[in-house]
């Protein structure tokens, strides 16, 4: 399984932002990187902020997006993600995102993630990255992952 993204602030002991992971999740399964076509999945990934300062995120809400790559064709797509609050107290240590359900499929079926015409099974790169709403804070604290790759068969 994929491990840490890259995040700032890192600071230690004053402001540390982390991103832990993004893994993939079919229903009643534990995460996986070979997904079956024709079922949903989500993505999920852990987010900390720890720190003395780091009550200063507390109710700052973070946007998550999904960027996909075809490894087979090299298409790109857009995700719709999610987003998140930082709870109170900001230091209480891992915030879990979940993503909204996105679809698997075969060639033809307009599913996220689509297996391409005449091939067995789709290979798909997906870099996730997380951002502050709020623009006074989004150039200081944010976070990516891009060590995730799936295959759907």
């Amino acid at each position: 399984m994929p491990g840490p993204g890259q995040a700032q602030p890192d600071i230690a002991g004053i402001l540390v932002f982390t991103m832990e992971d993004v893994r993939a999740n079919e229903p009643g399964l534990p995460p996986s990187t070979v997904i079956t076509a024709g079922g949903t999945l989500t993505l999920s990934s852990s987010f900390g902020v720890t720190g003395a300062l780091a009550g200063l995120l507390t109710g700052e809400v973070f946007d998550v997006a999904h960027h996909v790559e075809n490894l087979e064709t090299g298409t790109h797509t857009d995700l719709a993600g999610g987003a998140f609050t930082v709870p109170p107290p900001a230091t209480a240590g891992v915030i879990v995102y979940n993503s909204p359900t996105y679809t698997t499929g075969a060639s033809g079926s307009g599913a996220n993630f689509e297996i391409p015409a005449g091939y067995a099974g789709g290979t798909f790169r997906i870099l996730t990255h997380a951002h502050a709403a709020n623009p006074t804070i989004r150039s200081i604290v944010a976070a990516f992952h891009d060590g995730l790759v799936i295959e759907v068969v």
